[in-house]
This record gives structure tokens, C-alpha cells and sequence, in this order.
């Protein structure tokens, strides 16, 4: 509660950083000459990239970037429980395949290569873009399934100058947001400050543990506690935006965060409640400095960025008359330096191009001590660059060739050429019909932690390669007040050296390389709006068939589904507004996943059951002069679903949340 306390303060002492006059500076008017912009409409290049809308992400400021990806893309987001982590599968790829990038800084940790979804708040982000498949080459490499992109941007229109949010839920959960925005037309200073905490003690029937009726022989399932599955996570993103007349641009972001979670004991655990008590936390800092200048027929762009991260994990057992015994304690510290330099030039009316370079430095030190103090671990580095241009050239106005090369080292060593090539052709010149075919190279190097964790770390490792194609196409149609979008992709990727962690028989995991492994199947999406007389109507849906398969010859598990990736996933969005109230339902499905590389269905520990998920959400706003108010209230997991993402963590019920939202 002191961190609550903690917040009030910061948020007063922000309130006091935008008086009356800075309002009077923020309304004045800046008089530009009027200029024309002309040009030859041209078949769009990118018809893998897709951009949730920003109404879909302010309605989902309490939410984690896990839920708002889940529920409005065909990536299947897998959860270790309720605030616990939650790691994402692209295209059936594994974690470490979906990169994440925040503004030009990748996300993605060197220690164990995936993303943490459940640590990102929507708060801080303005918009978020999912590259899938070979489009993630235009941003960096390594990501075999796709790239996710956040972003922060300043809104020199907007007249709100204060938002504030505070939530109440289920599992006595807090969530409490403030953004203010101060500054003038060509300066602006954003300031987000979050807090979000639960409890997370809800309860959940156990069917992995259980007593036998001696007199009926049937299995009596307990009624259990979620257990030491607290946590809280409360963090400040500062921005800074400076426009120099219309030829220099600077942005400066910084982000710092702290979480602190416990993680509750497995469903088949039969020791006592106050054993094995585990616990993470990380800090973080990141900041990114990026200078953009315009030039008459391009632009130039300069990143810097840096970022560290120390998450610490410990597992303690009460001693009788003593303090609890800490069994093993986990100690990391990560340090990552980017920077990039990228020019883009227009060259006549339909040649752009693009070069660039990005020099990454990362390193981990990595520090484990056990109950006898003795300590292991690893203090290792490595210099990552990438040089990449791209040609994006129109031959008229119905066909377009995007021509993508990378060139990577890693620690002054040659280590790949990544080509990409992508033809678009639209049919009809007013009509944004859209069919593109792309084939494709990417690498994906082995994390610190596969090549020097102790014990189990194999240096031996190689990195995966992935060569693949993709045929997508997009259309859209106005139909007086309605509009229909819909698109579809299929994508086969042929994946070499895929690393894998498995159990070896002295007790500790292992990463190995797998052969090849297949991954291939389609994606589509739709969307529709309309105005019924005094009603909007939005419908959003999207279905992905994924098969991600081991092809090494002469395996035992050849031809078999990787674990934890569904074949069919869907989810469906729809909301209902009129005037000032709406209605939302989100929908979601996935389809059975097995546990183990056999896919084994023998036991219950072998698959997770097939489940849907239900949402509602009814909203209220209330206008006066100035002011906006919102009151919205959620209801998540409708229909009490009992399901699972990952064997032995269990997932909450029906559940309720209740936000309040007021801005001026």
C-alpha cells in the first residue's frame, strides 16, 4: 500500500507541473503557408503489416500488451497464469521467434531471448503494428514468426491536456494510471505513471490432485486457492518532443519499471502451503534518443538507445525457530546498446530506397547461488551488426518489387545474407485490391543462456536458419455507410538447426538443435462498420491454421505438432456504440495443444482441452465543456470457463473489473 502512496504523491507533484499559463502557451496558433502534395496513387509494399486501431487500444489502457494481442490478431499468447508470464507464438514458432520492438529498441531479452507480455502495460504505448513473417526483415532479423511493434508518438492536435484512470476488480485488484501533456507548438513533455496489483488469490477446482471415494472408487477434486500469486508492477514513461522548424525533428524516451510477483506452487504440489516460496523481480531502464532531419527528397535518421534489466528470482523454505532458507537465489544483470543510423530517399516517382546499419552490444552477467553458497554462472558479451538496404520500386501503377538484403556479423565475423523479395500487383487502379508473393531468408542466433548457462548451456549450438514463402492478399470495399476489409495469407517456413530445451537424464535441461522443423499454414481477417441509423456497428474476426511439425528424418517424433502450439485459433470482436455508451464482446478460441514432443494423449498431463473465452464490456461517457468522464465496467471470462494455457498453472474464472476514466 505505500507504493499507492507512492503514486499519489508523483501525481500531485505532476499536476503542479502544467499551471494556467502553460495552458494559454499549449492553445497558441502557429500559421504555416499552405503547401499541395501530389502524387501517383501506387500499390501498397507491405501487405504483411497490420495496425490495431487506436480506439481498440485506448479502450484497453488497464489491460497487458498479452490480452491486447491475444485478442485482436491470430497470435496465440501462452499464459503461466494470471499476472504470471506470458510469452507469445508466432506462425508456430517458438517465444523467442516474436520479436518486440519499443521505439527501435528491441524488447526481446539476450539472456533468454523472448518477451515477457505480461510486463508491458498498454498504458504507455499510442500504437502498436504486427510485421508477420518475412515484413519483420524490414526492421531487423531474427524474427522467424514476426515483429511487434510499440510506439510512442506525440499529439500536437489534442486538446486533452490530463488523463486519469483508476480500476477496481476481482481478487482485490488496483489499477491506477495518470498521463499529463504539457508544452507548446513546437515542444511537448509526456508524462505516463502507472500501478497495477493483485492479489490473485482466486480460487479454481484442482483436477490434478485429488483424494479416491473409498466407497465409490470415483476421484474427489478439492476446491483450492491460488496461493502466493501476488503481484504488482508500477512503472514512469517520460517523453520529450522538439520540432525545429519543418526540417529537424527530436525525441527522447525513457521508461522505468519495477514488477515484483510470486509464483504459486504447481497444481500437482502435495507440500504444505508455506513451502517453496518463489518470487521474481526485475528493475528496468530503458531510454532511446532518435533525430530525424528532412531532406527535400528523403530523411535521415539517427537512433541511440540503451537499456538494463536485473530480474532476480529466489526460492525460500521456512525452518523452524529460523528464518526461512533461501534454497536458491538468482541474480542478473543485462546490458544492451543500439545504435542506428537509417537514410530513406525517393528517387522519381516510383523508386524508394533504404540504407541503413545497427550496431547491437549485449551482455549478461549472470549470478546463481544455492543453500550451501556455492555460486555459478556466466559473464559473457557479444557485438551484433547489421547493414540492410531495401529498393522499393514501382513499374506502374498495378505492379511493385520490395527488394530486401541484410548483411549480419556477429562479433566481427560474417555470419549471414538475408535477402527478401516481394512482388505486389494490384488489378485494378481504383480499386485497393492488393495480391503480393514473397519468398524469403532469416537467422536466428541461440540466446546467452543457450550457449552459457550453468548447468545445461551447450556453446555447441548453432543458429537456426529459416528459408520460406508467403502469398497474401488484401481487399477492402465501401459500400455507402459500410466498410469491409478482409485479407489472407498463407506462409511456409522451412526452419534448420530449431533450438529446443529438453530434460537430460542428470535432472537438469538441455538445449539441443533440431534438424528441421516445418512450419506452415493461414491466416485471415476480417473486418466490417456500418451506421445503423443511430448505431455503429464494428465486426473484427481472425482465424489462423497453423502446423508446426518435426521433419528430421528417422526421429521417433517426426511428423508431430511441437508442443503448446494450437492448429486453429480464432477470435471475434464486436462493438455496438450509440452516442455516448457501447457495448463489447470479444471472443477467442483455441483449438487442443499437446504438452510433450510425442503428442501423447494417454494421460491428462499429455494435452490441454480445447477452450473458449467470452468478454463483455459496457462503457459510459459523459461530456462537460472540457471535461470528459468515462465509466466502464468488464466482465472477463463470461461464461466461468475452465481451461489452462500452460499444464499445471491454473486460469480464473468469471471475474469483474470496474475503471473510471476522466481526462480534460
Amino acid at each position: 500500500m505505500n507504493n499507492r502512496y507512492l503514486f499519489l504523491c508523483v501525481f500531485i507533484y505532476l499536476l503542479s507541473l502544467s499551471p494556467t499559463g502553460s495552458a494559454q502557451i499549449a492553445n497558441d496558433t502557429l500559421l504555416l503557408k499552405t503547401i499541395n502534395i501530389e502524387g501517383n496513387k501506387t500499390v501498397r509494399n507491405n501487405s504483411n503489416k497490420s495496425v490495431i486501431d487506436s480506439l481498440t487500444i485506448a479502450r484497453s489502457k488497464s489491460s497487458r500488451l498479452s490480452e491486447l494481442i491475444g485478442q485482436n490478431s491470430s497470435i496465440f499468447i501462452k499464459e503461466y497464469g494470471r499476472g504470471a508470464m506470458a510469452t507469445a507464438s508466432f506462425r508456430g514458432t517458438a517465444p523467442s521467434h516474436t520479436h518486440v520492438e519499443w521505439n527501435g529498441l528491441e524488447l526481446n531479452s539476450p539472456m533468454l531471448g523472448m518477451v515477457d507480455f505480461s510486463l508491458i502495460p498498454i498504458y504507455i504505448v499510442d500504437q502498436v503494428s504486427i510485421l508477420a513473417g518475412s515484413s519483420s526483415l524490414e526492421t531487423s532479423s531474427g524474427a522467424l514468426g514476426g515483429t511487434i511493434l510499440l510506439q510512442n508518438q506525440p499529439d500536437w492536435n489534442g486538446k486533452e491536456k490530463v488523463r486519469l484512470m483508476t480500476g477496481y476488480g476481482s481478487y482485490n485488484s488496483f489499477d491506477e494510471y495518470i498521463h499529463i501533456k504539457v508544452g507548446k507548438p513546437s515542444f511537448q513533455s509526456t508524462s505516463s505513471l502507472y500501478y497495477s496489483a493483485s492479489a490473485n488469490d482466486f480460487n479454481y477446482l484442482n483436477k490434478l490432485n485429488a483424494d479416491l471415494d473409498p466407497a465409490t472408487g470415483n476421484y474427489l477434486y478439492k476446491r483450492e486457492k491460488n496461493r502466493d500469486a501476488d503481484y504488482k508492477n508500477y512503472g514512469l514513461l517520460q517523453a520529450f518532443y522538439r520540432q525545429r522548424r519543418a526540417s529537424d525533428s527530436f525525441s527522447w524516451k525513457n521508461w522505468l519499471q519495477h514488477s515484483d510477483r510470486s509464483i504459486p506452487q504447481l497444481q500437482t504440489n502435495e507440500s504444505f502451503q508455506s513451502a517453496n516460496h518463489n518470487r521474481q523481480n526485475e528493475n528496468s531502464v530503458r531510454s532511446v534518443f532518435e533525430w530525424r532531419h528532412y531532406l527535400p527528397t528523403g530523411k535521415l535518421t539517427l537512433m541511440s538507445a540503451g537499456a538494463f534489466q536485473n530480474p532476480i528470482y529466489t526460492l525460500t523454505n521456512p525452518v523452524n525457530g529460523l528464518s526461512d532458507q533461501e534454497i536458491i537465489h538468482s541474480d542478473a544483470k543485462i546490458y544492451s546498446v543500439v545504435n542506428k543510423v537509417t537514410l530513406n530517399t525517393r528517387m522519381g516517382t516510383f523508386l524508394h530506397s533504404t540504407l541503413g546499419f545497427e550496431s547491437v552490444w549485449d551482455k549478461v552477467i549472470a549470478a546463481n547461488r544455492n543453500a550451501n553458497q556455492e555460486s555459478t554462472g556466466y559473464n559473457k558479451g557479444r557485438f551484433k551488426h547489421s547493414l540492410h538496404t531495401d529498393l522499393d520500386f514501382g513499374f506502374d501503377q498495378h505492379w511493385r518489387l520490395l527488394f530486401t538484403l541484410r548483411e549480419e556479423m556477429i562479433d566481427n565475423r560474417h555470419q549471414a545474407i538475408l535477402p527478401m523479395i516481394r512482388f505486389s500487383y494490384q488489378p485494378w487502379r481504383d480499386l485497393p485490391w492488393v495480391f503480393s508473393t514473397s519468398v524469403f531468408r532469416n537467422c536466428h542466433l541461440p540466446t546467452l543462456n543457450d550457449l552459457y548457462f550453468y548447468p545445461g548451456g551447450n556453446p555447441n549450438l548453432k543458429a537456426e536458419y529459416s528459408k520460406g514463402v508467403e502469398a497474401t492478399g488484401n481487399a477492402s470495399w465501401n459500400l455507402g455507410k459500410s466498410t469491409l476489409k478482409a485479407n489472407s495469407a498463407f506462409f511456409l517456413s522451412d526452419i534448420q538447426n530449431w533450438i529446443i530445451w529438453l530434460p537430460t537424464f542428470q535432472g537438469y535441461w538441455e538445449p539441443s538443435n533440431i534438424t528441421r522443423v516445418v512450419s506452415k499454414g493461414v491466416e485471415s481477417h476480417a473486418s466490417f462498420e456500418t451506421q445503423l441509423h443511430a448505431f455503429s456497428l464494428m465486426l473484427t474476426g481472425n482465424y489462423a491454421f497453423t502446423i508446426t511439425e518435426n521433419r528430421s528424418s528417422g526421429a521417433e517424433i517426426a511428423d508431430k505438432q511441437l508442443p503448446y502450439i494450437p492448429r486453429h485459433s480464432s477470435s471475434f470482436h464486436a462493438r455496438l456504440s450509440k452516442k455516448n455508451c457501447s457495448v463489447e464482446w470479444i471472443w477467442s478460441y483455441y483449438s487442443k495443444r499437446f504438452t510433450t514432443t510425442n503428442n501423447g494423449n494417454s494421460t491428462i498431463h499429455d494435452y490441454l482441452y480445447p477452450y473458449v473465452m467470452n468478454n463483455l464490456e459496457l462503457s459510459q461517457t459523459f461530456f462537460y465543456r472540457k471535461h470528459r468522464s468515462e465509466i466502464i465496467c468488464k466482465v472477463n471470462n463470461l461464461f466461468n470457463e475452465d481451461y489452462r494455457t500452460v499444464l499445471q498453472r491454473p486460469m480464473p474464472g468469471r471475474n469483474f473489473q470496474i475503471l473510471l476514466q476522466y481526462a480534460f
